[in-house]
């Protein structure tokens, strides 16, 4: 079993979660980072073997704007993980967030061909936090 912590609004991240194929477990609470960082959502359980974690992401997504700054840095979009081979998927995950409707793979390179950014068209940063969990408190 694999442990993922969600940052947003608890009752809709367990009604959404409860019902996905492989997760195991989900509570509410709130996570702290190794660097004290601080996120109120949930804890999913699951099984890898069954779910991995790009589709799990992929529904958080669905109800969690990545690009909104809320005013309780606890209720910012966030994703803190347990296990450190979770990283590179959620980093390659963030930027594909981060790219979407732009220019990606080329522009990684300085090589440009056949531009598709629109002249000011602004790319949103991402307001959306990673890191490693250091503990966890169940509501």
């Amino acid at each position: 079993m694999k442990e993922l912590y969600l940052a947003g609004d608890k009752s809709l991240l367990q009604e959404l979660f409860v019902q996905v194929k492989g997760v195991e477990k989900v509570e509410a609470g709130s996570a702290t980072s190794t660097e004290g960082e601080k996120l109120d959502g949930v804890k999913i359980t699951y099984n890898p073997k069954k779910q991995d974690i790009s589709s799990i992401l992929q529904e958080y997504f669905a109800v969690v704007d990545p690009f909104t700054v809320k005013t309780d840095p606890a209720e910012q979009p966030g994703v803190f993980y347990s296990s450190a081979e979770d990283i590179m998927q959620l980093e390659y995950y963030a930027r594909f967030l981060q790219s979407r409707g732009h220019e990606p793979g080329a522009a990684l390179g300085n090589l440009i061909m056949n531009d598709t950014i629109i002249p000011g068209q602004e790319i949103r940063p991402l307001q959306l936090r990673f890191g490693r969990v250091a503990g966890f408190v169940a509501d």
